[in-house]
């Protein structure tokens, strides 16, 4: 077999002026006068989605009629039970399998059903900033991931324990973890399966970075289906989030069909998208050489961002165990962070999202999925602007 590469991820695609959220809209999140800056900011990539997407979305676009579409056919739901047997050797039935419009839905479809407005979930923080508008509904219960002195991520179980005993209906799990990059281990997720378990509590994970990893991923349907959902889309690691469509996987009949009820009768999300469910179909069967070629060009990417940046007049930089967000730390600086996230667009002339967002206003989330020419631009951007602050 050919070990030369198919994917040329330092091709340069110029996405301004196609309603592209992060680089046409940079203004909304950064504020008037921005638009000309270099944004590393909302987590999709820069690169192009793999030929064989392009090319079955043109056939399909060329046919013409755009009809209401199915998702409940063998192709769909064939095409992830296959990936993820083959990539994660986890096996899922074709009937736990259901189709939403986007992962975050999903997740608040469940809790509402699950947990019901004003009752406790509970979740790790840094989080996603995704999460945040759903979860002020609840009665939210956060555990700190603290960085250990090698600088890997890790939770407090007891904390946890002593939560779920408090009422605890549902645990909100990201893996890997966005932004601190963290890919639970299998030994954690046994942990946290079995005391989901002893107290009822439903375990739902986001799994959506699952494909851009550098060490292996657990799925929790691979230790446990009681008490346990996944929900994830091709759309990360394939960008695709502007076909959109997601998936859930819940093995839990009872509450398969309150999900699928309140889909459809409630409400009234009965068709797919199709270029969503193709673009499934061609990933999972057709593009797996791909993700493979992602992960290595994106570990070099993080690799060149430690290079230059850990260490650099007090910040801390590593390369996160999954996601190609980077969760840089810039506590060791002493430079108000305020300032820097000022200077970074003043100076620097890049957008890149603040802490604080996140539950931590001490770091910035670089994005790198990206070609090494604009990562480098981000690098000088951020060297730039702490240069400005320290003399």
């Amino acid at each position: 077999m050919s070990l030369e590469k198919k994917v040329n991820f330092d091709e340069v695609t110029d996405r301004r002026g196609t309603f592209c959220t992060q680089w046409d809209y940079i203004e909304d999140r950064f504020g008037e006068g921005t638009k000309d800056l270099t944004p590393f900011s909302i987590s999709d990539m820069d690169f192009k989605s793999p030929q064989e997407i392009i090319e079955g979305s043109l056939k399909r676009i060329q046919h013409g009629v755009f009809g209401y579409t199915r998702w409940n056919h063998k192709e769909y739901k064939g095409a992830i039970k296959n990936w993820y047997k083959r990539r994660y050797k986890t096996e899922i039935e074709e009937d736990w399998i259901v189709y939403s419009p986007s992962v975050l839905f999903s997740i608040s479809l469940t809790l509402e059903t699950v947990v019901g407005r004003g009752g406790k979930v509970m979740t790790h923080t840094p989080r996603y900033d995704g999460f945040t508008k759903f979860l002020a509904n609840y009665d939210l219960y956060e555990i700190k991931l603290i960085a250990d002195e090698n600088g890997d991520y890790q939770t407090n179980f007891d904390e946890i324990e002593k939560d779920f005993k408090d009422g605890v209906k549902a645990f909100l799990l990201c893996n890997p973890e966005n932004p601190t990059g963290k890919v639970w281990k299998r030994e954690e997720i046994k942990k946290l399966v079995s005391l989901c378990n002893e107290y009822g509590v439903l375990l739902i994970s986001d799994d959506i970075h699952m494909d851009v990893a550098r060490k292996e991923v657990t799925p929790v349907l691979k230790v446990s289906t009681e008490n346990c959902v996944i929900y994830s889309s091709p759309t990360k690691t394939f960008n695709t989030p502007g076909f959109g469509g997601s998936y859930g996987i819940i093995p839990n009949k009872e509450l398969r069909e309150k999900f699928l009820y309140l889909l459809k009768d409630v409400y009234s999300v009965s068709s797919a998208a199709i270029l969503g469910v193709l673009s499934t179909v061609i990933a999972y069967d057709k593009c797996e050489y791909w993700v493979d070629e992602l992960n290595e060009y994106l570990t070099k990417n993080c690799e060149y961002v430690v290079k230059e940046l850990n260490g650099y007049k007090g910040i801390k930089a590593r390369v996160p165990e999954g996601t190609y967000l980077m969760w840089i730390d810039f506590e060791s600086t002493g430079v108000s962070m305020g300032d820097l996230e000022k200077k970074l667009i003043e100076v620097g002339k890049v957008a890149i999202m603040g802490g604080k967002n996140y539950g931590d206003p001490n770091k910035l989330r670089l994005n790198v999925g990206a070609s090494r020419s604009k990562v480098e631009k981000g690098v000088e951007g951020i060297k730039k602007a702490i240069d400005s602050l320290i003399k």
